[in-house]
């Protein structure tokens, strides 16, 4: 990873924390991949303030909410918690590996 993404990704958390959710935002992830209904992550701004910022993390099996300005948030499939996919890893192929 260069030098400019390391610097971009706060810049990136902070423009999709400053996107009005309208729900409590548990973590941004980043470099997120996405296994079966769950993502492999870094996260950053837990809300619990238990896992360190760039840790990796996999989500609860969670489903798509909606997507603003280039970010999806998604929703633990018991409800419980919200994350905001700030930006994805692409598959072999090229493909985001956010749902659509």
């Amino acid at each position: 990873m260069s030098a400019c993404e390391l610097m971009e990704r706060p810049a990136a958390i902070a423009r999709a924390s400053a996107v009005k959710w309208g729900v409590i935002v548990d973590a941004y992830l980043t470099d997120a991949a996405r296994v079966g209904d769950r993502y492999a992550a870094l996260v950053y701004h837990d809300l619990s303030g238990v896992i360190p910022d760039g840790m990796t993390i996999v989500t609860p099996p969670i489903r798509p909410v909606v997507e603003r300005d280039g970010y999806l948030l998604v929703r633990s499939l018991d409800e419980g918690d919200h994350y905001v996919i700030v930006s994805t890893l692409s598959d072999s192929h090229g493909r985001s590996a956010t749902p659509r």
